[in-house]
């Protein structure tokens, strides 16, 4: 019996589904790389739940009566000289203070101001995370050219190897050449073990700000290289001037600032204390009276916190107009980024890469037929791989351009890397 039940269970833990995210293969482009920040990273956390505070907020000031009223009691015996029985008096109070200087409305409009400056500053974050998801993705997929570029290499390198001792068993080359292409052979692969360990790096990050599983398969999709019609930037530059993430979250604080200095101003004006008093005499007496208790407004205690307030709302609305003023420059910088990243990455295609490539090609038919020198074949290898890790890169700076662009309209980007239109 005891077989049979752990067979089954040794059958139940085979058949076990894998932990959730674990088991199924991640296939993410781009912009798949940006829904899923958007969806599920952490570093959306503190702006969500700053979010569901300012809810809280205005669940809590949605009250009746901004402050507790008070009940007061007082009760005593009465002394009479001319009679032989004591009896007590009995006082009952309550009092209710209305603010005189609108402290409920105050409350009220910083609840409001809380609430808009948590959702300026969550757009803000998502803004931020989504240029971080696409950039992680650059960075990843990049590594994967490097290593497919490097491995490659590799290849070449091992097959430069079997040629040299080739040769070297004809007697047309000196043992010296098989060695050195054996050294070469060496760097080669570290070099590919070297970009292995960057693609680790680079998909932690992007795991990372998408929140995808540590021990989840990755699979990017989509190439490294985009292409893209011209930008009109005049056009683009016209239509700049519509609110930036920001410049909203810097409006927003300082008008919860203004906000606090007025529940603070509010919170120290005079209230007007009124209520009913009830009063039970020894002798069986009842009197009923109203009272309006009415304080004299010669200082306000919080005229400190009021104008601290004041202040750094002043603050606010200057780093407000300072964005305003720098995101012109910022566009500006990013659009010439942009083109330069396009124009680098056609002149390494066009003016390094393809001369390489023919170099490499020409030079190891003329060694293999023995007409050539393995220096001549190390170098135009070198100066092909260098030309493709540089294109990789550059290729790598457009679409970190576009991104960067997108970031300084304030607008995420789009399935192309390019911003959003």
């Amino acid at each position: 019996m005891r077989a049979i039940v752990a067979a089954v269970l040794v059958a139940l833990v085979l058949v076990a589904p894998p932990a959730r995210g674990e088991g199924r293969t991640a296939r993410v482009d781009m912009m798949g790389a940006v829904r899923l920040a958007l969806q599920r990273s952490p570093e959306l956390g503190p702006g969500r739940a700053a979010v569901g505070g300012a809810r809280e907020v205005a669940r809590a000031v949605n009250t009746l009566l901004p402050t507790p009223p008070r009940l007061e009691v007082q009760a005593g015996p009465r002394w009479r000289n001319d009679v032989q029985r004591h009896s007590v008096d009995a006082t009952a109070a309550l009092w209710v203070d209305l603010s005189l200087g609108g402290y409920a409305g105050a409350r009220r409009d910083l609840a409001r101001a809380l609430g808009r400056e948590a959702h300026a500053g969550l757009a803000v974050a998502e803004r931020d995370v989504a240029a971080r998801a696409a950039l992680a993705w650059i960075d990843a997929r990049l590594a994967r050219e490097i290593v497919h570029i490097r491995d490659e290499s590799l290849k070449d390198a091992a097959s430069l190897v079997q040629l040299a001792a080739a040769r070297v068993g004809a007697g047309s080359a000196s043992p010296g050449e098989e060695a050195l292409a054996r050294a070469v052979l060496g760097s080669a692969r570290a070099e590919a073990l070297d970009a292995e360990g960057r693609r680790v790096v680079a998909d932690a990050a992007l795991r990372y700000v998408t929140g995808l599983a540590p021990a989840q398969p990755l699979e990017l999709a989509g190439p490294l290289d985009t292409r893209d019609p011209p930008l009109d930037a005049r056009r683009l530059l016209s239509r700049a001037g519509a609110v930036h993430p920001d410049v909203e979250l810097a409006r927003a604080t300082a008008t919860r600032e203004l906000r606090t200095s007025d529940v603070a101003r509010a919170g120290g004006k005079p209230y007007l204390s009124v209520g009913p008093v009830v009063t039970r005499e020894g002798t069986g007496d009842w009197l009923v009276q109203g009272r309006i208790a009415v304080p004299l407004p010669l200082v306000n205690p919080a005229a400190l916190e009021a104008s601290r307030a004041r202040s750094e709302a002043g603050v606010a609305e200057a780093d407000a107009r300072r964005l305003e003023a720098r995101l012109g420059g910022e566009i500006q910088m990013a659009l010439h980024e942009r083109e330069h990243a396009r124009e680098l990455r056609e002149a390494l295609l066009s003016g390094a890469i393809t001369p390489a490539r023919e170099a490499l090609r020409v030079s190891e038919r003329q060694y293999e037929a023995g007409s050539g020198e393995l220096s001549t074949v190390l170098g135009a290898r070198r100066a092909l791989l260098d030309a493709e890790e540089r294109w990789a890169e550059a290729a790598a700076d457009v679409r970190r351009a576009d991104v960067k662009l997108a970031r300084a309209l304030g607008r995420e980007p789009n399935s192309m890397g390019a911003p959003n239109r």
